[in-house]
């Protein structure tokens, strides 16, 4: 295949996909992952992918709202991590805690061994398998899975929370704006967390720098309703969070 051929098959299987580990964008072309990047390379310098991290996108569809979680996990890794240490800081020993499903979030469950006699209520299933094993009690909501997200959402899920009682929830959203508006792209799991946020004695919103700024279809909450926005920078003086 002449390398304009393959580069059109790239886009067209993009077209298709919306997003790609380059391995597997290898074996469907049968070519090396060296001979895929060089072709990337190209196609990113007209501006027609965008590489994101082990895969690829469509520069039309670039925004983290549109990556699976397998890819929005890498994201801001560092930032997620001190994020995640300092929410896990306001744990205690015994604690119920509310977790979403979020990649923020899931930063956190390594932090969850430090304190003993915990409970779990989460919609994530990477969190149920991260805990598989461990001492943490781990209940989940339960619901429709949307397997993009690896998350439970909908009305069972929402049936579920509002059942339980937790001392905290930490959760995270795809924007904060420069209102303090919080927001998302999905309606099932935005209307979990605002369940979620009723069930909690203290809610907080964990915010790498990234989202600050952005606004999307569906409002979570107001910064104002919650005890803490949780960021890896100082926030905006617009953005109040008492």
């Amino acid at each position: 295949m002449l390398q304009c051929q393959r580069q059109e098959e790239i886009l067209s299987i993009l077209e298709k996909e919306k997003t790609i580990h380059i391995s597997d964008l290898a074996r469907l072309l049968f070519v090396s992952e060296a001979t895929v990047r060089r072709d990337l390379n190209t196609l990113e310098k007209l501006s027609l992918v965008k590489r994101v991290y082990g895969g690829v996108m469509l520069s039309k569809y670039a925004s983290s709202s549109d990556l699976p979680l397998s890819l929005r996990e890498h994201e801001s890794r560092p930032q997620k991590e001190l994020i995640a240490a300092r929410a896990a800081g306001l744990l205690h020993n015994g604690a119920t805690i509310l977790m979403d499903a979020s990649s923020t979030v899931q930063h956190m469950v390594p932090y969850l061994r430090e304190y003993t006699d915990l409970t779990v209520i989460t919609n994530s299933l990477k969190i149920i398998d991260q805990l598989d094993g461990s001492d943490v009690r781990v209940l989940c909501t339960g619901g429709q899975l949307i397997s993009r997200n690896r998350a439970f959402a909908g009305s069972a899920a929402v049936d579920m929370v509002k059942n339980i009682y937790a001392d905290y929830l930490f959760f995270s959203a795809q924007g904060l704006s420069l209102s303090g508006e919080i927001s998302d792209f999905s309606e099932k799991e935005t209307d979990l967390r605002r369940t979620m946020i009723t069930r909690a004695t203290q809610s907080y919103f964990l915010c790498d720098s990234s989202k600050i700024g952005q606004s999307f279809l569906f409002k979570v909450c107001d910064s104002t309703d919650l005890d803490g926005v949780i960021c890896n920078i100082p926030l905006p003086e617009s953005i109040r969070t008492v």
